[in-house]
C-alpha cells in the first residue's frame, strides 16, 4: 500500500488531520492477497500421494497499518488526547461493519466491509500516532456495485458476464419492473431454478433481496409474499464459466430487469 489516506464510513483519514505511515525502516514485507486457503488432504496408508478433498478460507482478511499527523498541519508530531479519542471513536467501533476503502488509483473502486482496533505508538513517552489492525467480514474485497439492466419480452434471454474472481454464487439485489399483469417465470441457465411471481401488475416494480431474503413491491401489498415462491435468483461463477443466462419464460409479462451485485477481488493492501 502506498496511499497516504483512506475513507472509512463516510469520512476520511486527512478530515482528522491524519495521513498513513510507518514509523520503521524495514524493507520488503509480505502481506495476504486475499486467496490464503486450508486445503483438505488425506494420505492413504502405503501411498505417498496426497488426495485432494477441497478447500476453504481458514479466516478473514486483516491487515496492520500505522497513521500519523499531516506533516503540513502544526509543528508537533505529538497526538492530543482529544485527537485520539475522536479517532478511536470513529474507527474502532461496536455498531458492526462499514465500507473501508484506500484512497489509491488501483484500488479505487474495491472495499472492505471492517471495523478496527487500535494501540497508541510512543516516542518519548507521548503519543505519535496510531497502529491500526484492520478487520473484515470476509477472505475478500469487493468491488463497488456493479447494476446490469436488460429490458426482456417473453421467452428472451439475456447473458449475465459475473466479474468475481472467486468461483461460487452471489445474491444479487434485482429490481423487476413489469410492463403488464400477470406472472413472471425467470430461470439460471446454471443452475436450472426459476424465480416465480405471480399477481403482478403493470409498473409494479418487485424487489428481491437475496442476501437479506427480503422481497418488496412499489405497491402496498400485503399479499405479496403468498405469490412468490421464494427462489432468490443467484449470480453463479464456476471453473468453466462465468456467463449466467436469465430466461424469461414464454408465458411471462415484459419486464425490465436490473441485477446490483459487488463483484468479488482477490487482493491486499
Amino acid at each position: 500500500m502506498y496511499a497516504s489516506d483512506f475513507e472509512y464510513a463516510g469520512m476520511a483519514l486527512s478530515d482528522y488531520e491524519m495521513m498513513i505511515c510507518t514509523f520503521n525502516r524495514a524493507g520488503q514485507e509480505t502481506v495476504s492477497s486475499g486467496a490464503d486457503l486450508s486445503f483438505r488432504t488425506v494420505k492413504p496408508a502405503g501411498s505417498d500421494l496426497f488426495r485432494f478433498y477441497g478447500a476453504s478460507y481458514a479466516e478473514f482478511y486483516t491487515c496492520t497499518f500505522q497513521i500519523c499527523r499531516l506533516f503540513c498541519h502544526g509543528d508537533t508530531p505529538y497526538l492530543e488526547p482529544e485527537r485520539i479519542s475522536a479517532l478511536q471513536r470513529w474507527l474502532c467501533r461496536k455498531d458492526g461493519y462499514h465500507p473501508f476503502r484506500v484512497i489509491q488509483d488501483d484500488l479505487k473502486d474495491v472495499f472492505w466491509n471492517a471495523t478496527f482496533s487500535s494501540k497508541q505508538i510512543h516516542s518519548d513517552g507521548r503519543p505519535v500516532g496510531l497502529e491500526l489492525t484492520l478487520c473484515t467480514d470476509s477472505p475478500y474485497a469487493y468491488v463497488k456495485s456493479v447494476p446490469v439492466s436488460h429490458s426482456f419480452t417473453p421467452g428472451t434471454a439475456f447473458s449475465l458476464f459475473d466479474l468475481s474472481d472467486e468461483t461460487g454464487s452471489i445474491y444479487p439485489v434485482v429490481k423487476i419492473t413489469c410492463k403488464g399483469s400477470g406472472k413472471i417465470q425467470l430461470q439460471n441457465s446454471l443452475d436450472r431454478k426459476t424465480v416465480k411471481l405471480t399477481g403482478v401488475s403493470a409498473d409494479e416494480t418487485i424487489t428481491l433481496d437475496g442476501k437479506n431474503k427480503i422481497i418488496s413491491s412499489s405497491l402496498s401489498r400485503k399479499d405479496l409474499p403468498d405469490h412468490f415462491n421464494f427462489y432468490f435468483p443467484r449470480i453463479i461463477n464456476t471453473i468453466d464459466t462465468r456467463e449466467n443466462i436469465f430466461t424469461l419464460s414464454a408465458d411471462s409479462v415484459p419486464c425490465d430487469i436490473t441485477f446490483i451485485y459487488n463483484p468479488i477481488i482477490s487482493t491486499g493492501l
